[in-house]
């Protein structure tokens, strides 16, 4: 950018006419075009607009009929104020002990500055007459405003849509309802210029270029600003991300109470485990369902009908033969719903109370000595065609037995025919009338 002076308003402190502070910035570089002032004073300048200055110059008089070893400045600086009042130094020129003077002044200074009001402050004039000041020409130099934009724009959990553009300033993004804060990490596409930063804010809290800053997410809409302001020129863009923080259609605890008894659950409750058995005695009527939702705000409904979460919801009245199955269902706003089932089963006893293998009237020994809880077992007898099997149920009434696949009442004989030599499989089967589940037993005989 150009020299600022040559727009704006110019003044001076004093002035002797026909030197008017105007002629020291309107780019003549000649005797008669030149501001003249008493010290101390000050050259006055306030721009059309807010710039970013880096560069000033200060010439005296034109070499041509003038002897510069004379006519120069021998102590000014460059000062900004905002508010015409309060006066920042910028730069200082001191020609005082000097040996090599110039008429003339071309300086640079870092960082930038950008400030309302400028005066040139002259504290001691001419080399020739220090109680007087000139200036011919005076030069105030912008600088091109620095890039306000980012070059990238991450998060931490879930994806940013749409897909990063710096010049693309509205995004989105959705995460889970268990993620209660994001970090977002912006990068300035100019993080310094002229030895100054960019300025990045996130919800108004300052952060550096590339480095995260952590926001807390209620559930819901959260926006989430981020303002950058270019290191030179005082540019300004917002970068806008709407997180969504969705509810949870999940549960954090499941059970199953008879009474105040809380009841066995398999598998052990997880929230993303959705289907679970439990096994009751024949004697339990009505059970209690407590389900507890990880979301304060969903809602919870057990076979349709409305539940309090934490809080015991029933009873509800078990099937007098099979199994009961229980839907809770979880619903929010903004997740579709989930559905947890609990199939509860009675428990079946499938058990034998006796089993007995003759040869004839003689009982063969079993190995191990028979339980109602062991599987297998073995025996041995010598010239037999023919066993009788005695199988005796521990609950004859709810129960078929089958021996090798034939139909056995309880308690009643069974001749396993066709044996030979050597090693025979007898197969016992236990099997529930109401839900077919079965129960094996093996013996094996061997008759030599």
């Amino acid at each position: 950018m150009g020299n600022t002076a040559l727009t704006g308003l110019t003044s001076a402190s004093s002035y002797i006419a026909p030197f008017v502070a105007q002629k020291a910035v309107d780019g003549i570089m000649k005797p008669v075009n030149r501001w003249v002032g008493e010290v101390p004073c000050t050259l006055n300048f306030k721009p059309d607009k807010l710039y970013c200055v880096n560069r000033w110059v200060v010439n005296g008089m034109p070499s041509v009929g003038w002897d510069p070893q004379q006519y120069y400045l021998l102590k000014y600086s460059l000062q900004g104020s905002n508010d015409n009042v309060t006066w920042t130094t910028l730069d200082t020129v001191d020609n005082t002990n000097t040996s090599t003077i110039s008429y003339s002044s071309d300086r640079t200074f870092i960082p930038t500055a950008a400030y309302t009001y400028y005066r040139v402050n002259i504290t001691s004039g001419l080399k020739c007459n220090p109680r007087i000041a000139s200036i011919s020409n005076f030069q105030l130099f912008a600088v091109d405003p620095s890039s306000p934009y980012l070059s990238s724009l991450a998060i931490n959990s879930g994806t940013l849509s749409p897909a990063f553009n710096k010049t693309t300033f509205a995004y989105t993004a959705t995460v889970d309802y268990g993620v209660t804060s994001i970090v977002v990490t912006p990068t300035a596409e100019t993080p310094t210029a002229y030895g100054q930063n960019v300025i990045i804010k996130v919800n108004g809290v300052e952060t550096a270029s590339g480095v995260g800053t952590s926001v807390n997410l209620a559930v819901g809409v959260n926006t989430i600003n981020i303002d950058v302001t270019s290191a030179v020129g005082y540019l300004n863009q917002r970068y806008t991300l709407t997180v969504t923080r969705l509810n949870s259609n999940k549960l954090t605890g499941l059970s199953v109470l008879n009474g105040s008894t809380v009841l066995p659950i398999v598998p052990t409750f997880n929230k993303n485990t959705f289907e679970y058995t439990v096994e009751v005695e024949k004697t339990v009527q009505s059970v209690m369902i407590c389900a507890t939702s990880e979301d304060p705000a969903s809602t919870i409904k057990i076979n349709g009908g409305t539940a309090v979460s934490g809080q015991p919801y029933g009873s509800i009245t078990l099937q007098k033969t099979g199994n009961t199955t229980v839907n809770i269902i979880v619903s929010t706003a903004t997740t579709s719903s989930q559905q947890y089932t609990v199939t509860i089963k009675r428990k079946e006893n499938l058990t034998l109370s006796g089993l007995i293998f003759k040869n004839g009237k003689t009982t063969l020994t079993l190995q191990p000595t028979f339980s109602p809880t062991h599987r297998e077992y073995t025996s041995s007898t010598s010239n037999a065609s023919s066993i009788t099997v005695v199988p005796t149920a521990s609950n004859p009434g709810d129960v078929n037995i089958t021996v090798n696949g034939n139909t056995v009442t309880s308690g009643s004989s069974y001749s396993v025919t066709n044996l030979r030599k050597g090693e025979n499989t007898i197969i016992i089967k236990v099997i529930s009338k109401i839900t077919g589940n079965e129960n094996t037993y093996i013996c094996v005989i061997k008759i030599s």
